[in-house]
């Protein structure tokens, strides 16, 4: 799942607690119950003086010692259960807690992740990310293909804004659903304001509910996280900042926003060019967007950064009136 050895050890502290907690309820629970029904202190004695005769016959040789330890202890247990409803509470009232039943707070069920765990790595992944506010705002669920006309015809495809998003829609939903068995990558292209980085966004949340790692960057935050790196120049406090070079290459999923708007010189083509071969070369996914045409982008940057580009990602256009402008004359 990509995560960071920080985060894994805050999703271990996190059971840690839980399970520290529970033990601490239970504990509480004991001492009351054993002030308010002092026969349950009897039977919990009995419990242990049973399992340490059995333990001793199990030593010599007594090969059925632990078949009637669970038995006699059985026995003692419907007493405990008799006396606790007896007084009014509840018959798991001293049962061991657990906050998630199914896997008794390990966070695994037969070495598979419970559903608690990937929900934790979600929020963890989400406490990291400078998306938490936003995806909230921008996802699926208030994707509006409304902005998108059926009138707007693009020439080359003969296909209207509309028919358009519906196709590249599907398609995000595809790679988001079969994210763990491609490798694929994306890049969004077509003029500002016509909804890339909303779409990006859509699929950020969506692997990110998956627990999968994400790491969002405009291009210019993009880039200067690599001249840190390659200048060893100071971080800031930024979260951005903080990023690891190999969480960069190794996260589940990189994404570079609106490329084509960081200042462009000889170290920004390398530095982009590398990158994106590394996470290749590692079947790593990368969504990239820009306002670029793809002419333009071929004249920007080097010929064999645009030939990872143009090979080996799926390209969409997106086009259509700047929404933009009509969420603002709309309200």
């Amino acid at each position: 799942m990509g995560l960071s050895r920080e985060q894994m050890d805050i999703i271990e502290n996190f059971y840690n607690n839980r399970r520290l907690e529970n033990k601490m309820k239970l504990d509480d629970r004991i001492q009351e119950i054993y002030e308010a029904i002092p026969k349950i202190r009897e039977y919990d004695a009995e419990i242990s003086s049973l399992a340490a005769d059995a333990a001793r016959k199990a030593l010599s040789g007594d090969s059925s010692a632990k078949d009637t330890l669970r038995e006699d202890i059985a026995i003692v247990g419907e007493k405990k259960k008799a006396a606790l409803l007896s007084h009014g509470y509840p018959s798991d009232y001293l049962d061991d807690i657990y906050t998630c039943r199914l896997c008794r707070d390990t966070g695994f069920i037969h070495g598979t992740p419970c559903q608690c765990l990937r929900e934790q790595i979600a929020n963890t992944i989400y406490s990291r990310s400078e998306l938490t506010d936003v995806l909230s705002r921008e996802n699926f669920d208030t994707f509006n293909f409304d902005y998108y006309s059926d009138n707007d015809i693009d020439e080359a495809s003969g296909k209207s804004a509309l028919e358009n998003i519906e196709t590249i829609v599907d398609y995000c939903r595809y790679f988001i659903n079969n994210f763990d068995k491609t490798s694929d990558n994306l890049l969004f292209y077509g003029k500002a304001g016509t909804g890339k980085t909303f779409l990006i966004n859509c699929i950020a949340k969506e692997l990110i509910d998956k627990s999968y790692s994400v790491i969002y960057l405009s291009a210019v935050q993009f880039f200067d996280l690599l001249a840190d790196y390659s200048f060893r120049r100071s971080s800031n406090r930024s979260v951005y900042r903080q990023i690891s070079m190999k969480e960069l290459l190794s996260c589940d999923l990189l994404i570079v926003d609106d490329l084509g708007s960081e200042m462009s010189n000889s170290f920004t083509d390398s530095a982009l060019f590398d990158c994106l071969n590394e996470r290749l070369i590692h079947h790593r996914s990368t969504i990239i967007s820009t306002n670029l045409s793809i002419d333009e982008l071929k004249n920007s940057y080097s010929e064999r950064v645009f030939s990872r580009a143009a090979g080996e990602y799926t390209a969409f256009k997106i086009f259509g009136d700047d929404i933009r402008i009509k969420k603002k004359f709309n309200n």
